[in-house]
């Protein structure tokens, strides 16, 4: 009896021993971020190792990394970076498991000192894209807005081949937030024709989060925010710098960009980093004719001198900006009948030689930011970080004058701007983490003296201060909720002349408030869905209170109305992110509705004959709006070497008021791009091919617009590189091509569209030499 019950003993532990063994495969994943617990930057390429090293990961540059095939159980992870000290931590896995590792980066400074925890998502109701140094480094001698154009989401608002601005969901101008070195840009905005004042290449990211965001960014940001992120200086390296110039067909140019920044050994934690850079450029081509005074110079240098402990630390930033461009001299015609003829012929009025002189019509622009921050930590998981910036833009535009006045700006502005921002990052136990903070903004505008001419914008000062709060709940590994709310208020005083000459001071108080909720579901290992309900606000602007007169650089009359209040959003948005078969296959989709009130815009209002020419009428009106849209982007990678992509958007917009579709929304858009990989010797070569497909905007109001909308286009690009390793230095050689074809279209978004076609093809050629450091490898498209 004793022997069948060892035995029935001994056969039931081994079936129970096989069902416990079937209910525990090795199929687990563990994915997250890899960041510098500093400035929670992304520590690009850092290796995870899991146990005896049969399994690991190497992250990408966005920090991103992702292990399969592990067992349940606690497991040892190793982690490495350069400038790292090799880290061990435990992790505990029971199901598939999302953390980051946050690793301390100055690590000469402190015995060991790494955390690794499971942390709610930064973004979590917000879609968010990120253009890393790569490829901005492929977007060589291209505008921010260029850069972002063909991001899923984003367009561009032009004003001849000069002038861009970004569109993030068929909204621009006032209602995108631009953040440079994470302050607000301050720089005259409000104009259509004004482009953002900033070198791209002073930063090595840009982020952009797409959607309403005025719970942490504040006003203006009811499309989104772009983000220029503050860079990653050296910890180690004493020098280590790069040296990039590029030339240009299309305009006949080029430019030059150089940077040095280093670690000072002696003080530990002490970095520094200075940057340059120029352009030069003539008149622009269109393809059957030159776009006369359409010049460009622009230069720009930043520095910054940072010194970092793990419980305390402090930066100091300063860039300048210099541009001076040509506006469409075509654009500016003398009589009524001219204007009206050359809008309705769709010939250019106005054609030169080409020429690298920039004359009257033309704009100048000087911009300075100050930026001193400095953060302390009152224990491991939070920190208090104050920051103060000092902004001032000196804006000039000339007008063609009689009497040799030329020269002389019919329009003088100085803009000056103090902000003060007093954030807490704090955790709430183990899992709840937020922020709280308080943003302080005063600014005084000011016309100078001597132009000639009645300003088209008032003197005036404006102070703004808000309070804000967002609480991120992990609710379980799956899923995560976000909450935050903010008050806000501005007072605007403003010093004209009205209509009858009469000397006037007016004010205005406006009280805002927005809230967002958010959710972040990882549905399955490879399915993320996000989404939120958020409300976002904007004041109406100065300029859309009292402009009154010629705007010369959009060549256009614009009249403000001073009964506006300011607009209020609401809106939802869903996003859904899929990766399939080890990330061969990718979707990015989302969807979008929005309601504003008071939705302020420069409607069109007829023609006007001045004695400085004829020119067409727009008037500030507010009405309420309903938007919606859909954006989607599908990649997929056949082969190691291999990347094809489809991405396309679409936007509506209907005026409630007036029954109408609304005006000025982008036209429907696809694209598409092949990127191929190889090696050539020690180096790699990355050949792309992109076309974009952009339709006839035909839901536009009926009759409002001085000319029907310009037709459906087709553009081919191309985009080679080649790098290769020196040593430790990198040499990259690229070559960008844009519309291959050199075809003749107009953009429903250039202002200049009835004036002249838009830039034909253009090809830059560029070179760039990094040195001073090891240098990672162009890595495949295909782990």
């Amino acid at each position: 009896m004793g022997v069948p019950r060892l035995y029935t003993s001994v056969l039931i532990a081994a079936l129970c021993s096989h069902l416990f063994a079937q209910t525990d495969p090795c199929d687990l994943v563990l994915s997250g971020r890899v960041l510098d617990e500093h400035d929670r930057t992304p520590l690009s390429f850092a290796d995870l190792v899991v146990g005896d090293g049969r399994k690991g990961a190497t992250a990408d540059a966005q920090g991103r990394f992702r292990i399969e095939g592990l067992c349940p159980g606690a497991l040892r992870l190793r982690v490495t970076h350069v400038g790292c000290e090799m880290q061990e931590i435990q992790v505990e896995i029971r199901t598939d498991r999302e953390i980051t590792v946050f690793l301390e980066h100055h690590i000469h400074e402190l015995e060991q000192f790494e955390v690794a925890r499971e942390r709610p998502d930064e973004n979590v109701g917000h879609s968010r894209v990120e253009v890393d140094r790569e490829q901005m480094d492929r977007s060589t001698g291209r505008s921010i807005a260029e850069m972002l154009n063909g991001i899923t989401g984003v367009d561009m608002q032009q004003s001849g081949p000069t002038i861009s601005k970004p569109v993030i969901r068929g909204l621009s101008g006032n209602r995108v937030l631009l953040l440079n070195q994470g302050i607000r840009q301050e720089d005259q905005q409000w104009g259509t024709e004004h482009a953002p004042n900033l070198d791209p290449f002073s930063t090595d990211r840009i982020t952009v989060v797409r959607g309403a965001a005025s719970v942490q960014y504040g006003s203006d940001a009811l499309g989104g925010v772009i983000v220029t992120e503050p860079v990653e200086l050296p910890d180690k390296e004493p020098l280590r710098g790069e040296i990039r110039a590029l030339g240009m067909l299309n305009g006949r140019g080029g430019g030059g960009i150089g940077l040095l920044e280093g670690a000072v050994r002696r003080v530990p934690g002490l970095a520094w980093r200075v940057q340059g850079s120029g352009k030069y450029l003539g008149d622009a081509q269109a393809p059957d004719y030159v776009l006369s005074n359409t010049g460009l110079r622009e230069s720009g240098a930043s520095a910054t001198l940072a010194w970092e402990r793990h419980l305390f630390g402090a930066t100091v930033y300063y860039s300048w900006f210099a541009r001076e461009l040509g506006i469409l001299r075509a654009s500016h015609i003398g009589n009524l009948t001219d204007l009206q003829n050359a809008v309705a012929s769709g010939e250019v009025a106005y054609e030169a030689p080409f020429n690298y002189a920039i004359d009257a019509p033309r704009q100048t622009v000087h911009h300075h930011l100050l930026k001193a921050e400095a953060y302390w930590r009152p224990s491991e998981l939070d920190q208090l970080v104050l920051t103060y910036s000092y902004q001032a833009n000196d804006r000039q535009e000339y007008d063609r004058r009689r009497g040799g006045r030329s020269a002389i700006p019919a329009l003088d502005l100085f803009l000056a701007t103090h902000t003060v921002d007093l954030v807490y990052k704090h955790f709430l136990g183990e899992q709840i983490h937020g922020k709280v903070g308080v943003n302080g903004l005063w600014q005084e505008n000011f016309n100078v003296p001597g132009t000639g001419v009645r300003p088209l914008l008032p003197n005036y000062d404006r102070g703004t201060i808000g309070l804000f709060m967002v609480e991120h709940f992990p609710i379980s590994d799956e899923l995560e909720l976000e909450a935050g709310a903010r008050l806000d208020q501005a007072e605007l005083r403003v010093r004209t002349f009205d209509v009858e000459d009469t000397y006037i001071t007016p004010s205005h108080s406006f009280t805002n408030h927005a809230f967002s909720l958010g959710t972040n579901w990882s549905v399955t290992d490879s399915i993320r869905v996000r989404a939120g309900v958020n409300s976002a606000f904007r004041p109406p602007h100065v300029s859309e209170l009292y402009s009154q007169g010629l705007h010369h650089g959009s060549a256009a009359i614009e009249e403000g109305d001073p009964d506006l209040d300011s607009e209020r959003m609401v809106q939802a948005t869903i996003d859904t992110e899929w990766d399939a078969r080890n990330g061969r296959w990718s979707l990015d989709w989302s969807l979008h509705a929005s309601r504003t009130d008071g939705f302020i815009y420069l409607r069109p209002e007829g023609y006007r004959l001045t004695i400085r020419g004829a020119f067409p009428v727009f008037r500030y009106t507010a009405t309420d709006v309903f938007m919606w849209g859909t954006d989607a982007r599908v990649a997929f990678r056949p082969a190691r070497a291999w990347e094809l992509s489809v991405q396309g958007g679409l936007v509506r917009g209907r005026d409630l008021q007036n029954d109408e579709w609304l005006f000025q929304v982008p036209a429907d858009r696809i694209g598409a791009s092949a990127a191929w990989q190889t090696a050539v010797g020690k180096g790699h070569l990355r050949l792309s091919v992109d076309g974009r497909w952009v339709r006839v905007q035909d839901r536009i109001p009926v009759g409002l617009d001085f000319t029907g909308p310009p037709d459906g286009y087709t553009l081919l690009g191309m985009d080679l590189l080649w790098e290769r390793p020196l040593g430790r230095d990198r040499f990259q050689l690229g070559l960008r091509a844009e519309n291959l074809l050199n075809t003749a279209y107009r953009d429903y978004l250039d202002r200049f569209r009835y004036y002249a076609d838009a830039r034909g093809m253009d090809i830059t050629v560029w070179f760039s030499w990094r040195f001073g450091a090891a240098q990672e490898p162009v890595r495949p498209l295909i782990e």
